[in-house]
């Protein structure tokens, strides 16, 4: 059996942080999903932060974290999407996403 570690590892963010981030991220995109890749993708309506795996929004990497890092001086690589176009088209059919411009996000204390 696996156990989880206590705390965070050294240079990462702890759990309350990264909940601060995905909160940013999805204040900025206005809760609804920034990607459009997949057809069952909900469009215009806002996805909550809990709830199933299709039903929630999901924070998006477009960067690799363990080599960006999670807290990136460029968070434009961060983006709100559905589980639907991050699950199935972004890690089961390798679809790739270009992100249009977009302001550097700037969350307190990071």
């Amino acid at each position: 059996m696996i156990r989880p570690r206590k705390t965070p590892r050294a240079g990462q963010p702890s759990s309350a942080e990264k909940q601060a981030i995905r909160i940013a991220v999805r204040d900025r995109a206005h809760g609804v999903c920034e990607l459009r890749l997949h057809p069952n993708c909900p469009g215009e309506r806002p996805l909550p932060l809990e709830g199933g795996l299709y039903t929630r929004g999901h924070l998006v990497h477009l960067r690799g974290k363990r080599r960006f890092g999670f807290r990136e001086s460029e968070q434009q690589s961060l983006l709100w999407g559905c589980g639907w176009c991050h699950c199935i088209s972004l890690h089961q059919y390798g679809e790739k996403f270009t992100a249009p411009d977009r302001p550097i996000l700037v969350v307190e204390g990071f």
